[in-house]
C-alpha cells in the first residue's frame, strides 16, 4: 500500500493538530512489533498506534482495542519507565522520509524534566520503533540491529542514533520542475520510474497518478517525453498541481476501491462500502472512479 512520504506528512500534520501537548497516560504492546499509546489532551482521549511489522508498517490514530499480554514485554516496560506521563512537545517528519518522531518531555529517575524522542521508521522489513535520549543515544528499540545484521547502521542500546542513509532525491518543497524534466532527456528510465527516482516521498501510486493527469503512458521513456513540447507541457502542469497541494498541505485522505466485487461483477454505484478497498492516499485521485474521501488520514 502507498504509505509514502507524502502520506506520512499528512499523518504528521494530523498528529500535530490532535495530540500536541497531550499526556501519555497508558502504554501497551499488544503485538511483538506494535506499540499503542493512550494520549489525553484537552479532555479528549486518543490511541496512537506505532507498528513496525515488516509487511504493514504504519503509524496512525485508531479506535481499535486489542487484547494485551498479561506480562508486558520488556520494551513496553522500558517505555513506561521513560515516557509514561510524558508531554508530547512536537511531532516531526524527516524531510518526506517515512521517519516520524515524537518529542516527549517526561520526568527522569532523578525527578528532573528531560526530553526523549520516540521514533518510528517505516521502511518495510527494516521498520523499527526506537527510543532516544536527549543526547541522541539509543535507549532501546523494538528490534535490535547489530553489526552482523547490517554493516551500514546499527540500532542497539547505547549506540548513537543516526538516520538511515539518505536517498539522492529532491524534496517536493525545493523541486525545480523545469530542471527535473530537462534532465529527463538523458535518462534511460520510463517516465514513472524517473519521477519515482527523483522526487522524495513519492510512491509508484503517486507517479502513476501524475502520468494519468498528464495524459501520458507511464511506461514511455522519460527521454521521449522530454523531447516533446506538448508532452513536456502536460507533465509540467500535472507535477505542478501535485506539488502545490503538497506545499499547501491541502491533503484529502481517501480510499480507492476496486470497481468489481469478489465475483468480478462491475459495481454500478462505485461506493467503497459496496466494493473492495484497493488503495489509499492523501491527495485527490483521478486515475480511479471509485474514490471515497475522509476527514482523517487515520
Amino acid at each position: 500500500m502507498p504509505l509514502d512520504g507524502i502520506v506520512a506528512d499528512s499523518i504528521a500534520l494530523e498528529l500535530k493538530d490532535k495530540i500536541l501537548g497531550g499526556r501519555i497516560v497508558k502504554i501497551f504492546q499488544p503485538e511483538r512489533d506494535e506499540i499503542l499509546l493512550h494520549i489525553r489532551t484537552g479532555g479528549t482521549n486518543f490511541k496512537l498506534l506505532f507498528c513496525a511489522n515488516a509487511n504493514y508498517p504504519r503509524v496512525h490514530l485508531t479506535n481499535i482495542s486489542k487484547e494485551n499480554p498479561s506480562n508486558p514485554p520488556v520494551f513496553c516496560m522500558l517505555l513506561r519507565k521513560h515516557i509514561s506521563g510524558g508531554k508530547i512537545l512536537d511531532v516531526l517528519l524527516h524531510d518526506f522520509e517515512r521517519i516520524l518522531t515524537l518529542s516527549i518531555e517526561s520526568v527522569n529517575e532523578l525527578g528532573d524534566l528531560s526530553v526523549k524522542k520516540l521514533i518510528i521508521e517505516i521502511m518495510g522489513r527494516h521498520s523499527n520503533i526506537i527510543l532516544v535520549n536527549k543526547n541522541g543515544k539509543i535507549i532501546d528499540s523494538i528490534k535490535h540491529v547489530d553489526s552482523d545484521m547490517s554493516r551500514v547502521r546499527e540500532v542497539m542500546p547505547a549506540r548513537e542514533y543516526v538516520l538511515p542513509p539518505a536517498q539522492n532525491k529532491i524534496s517536493p518543497l525545493s523541486l525545480d520542475i523545469d530542471n527535473l524534466i530537462e534532465n529527463a532527456v538523458n535518462s534511460e528510465l520510463n517516465i514513472e520510474k524517473y519521477i519515482l527516482d527523483n522526487i522524495k516521498g513519492f510512491s509508484p501510486f503517486l507517479c502513476k497518478e501524475i502520468c494519468f493527469c498528464a495524459g501520458i503512458e507511464g511506461k514511455v521513456p522519460a527521454s521521449e517525453i522530454a523531447k516533446s513540447k506538448i508532452l513536456t507541457s502536460c507533465l509540467k502542469d500535472a507535477v505542478f498541481d501535485i506539488i502545490k497541494i503538497i506545499k499547501d498541505r491541502d491533503y484529502k485522505p481517501c480510499i480507492i476501491c476496486n470497481e468489481h466485487n469478489l465475483f468480478g461483477e462491475n459495481m454500478t454505484h462505485g461506493s467503497c462500502k459496496e466494493g473492495n478497498p484497493l488503495d489509499f492516499h492523501c491527495l485527490p485521485v483521478r486515475q480511479y472512479k471509485s474514490v471515497e474521501y475522509f476527514d482523517s488520514i487515520s
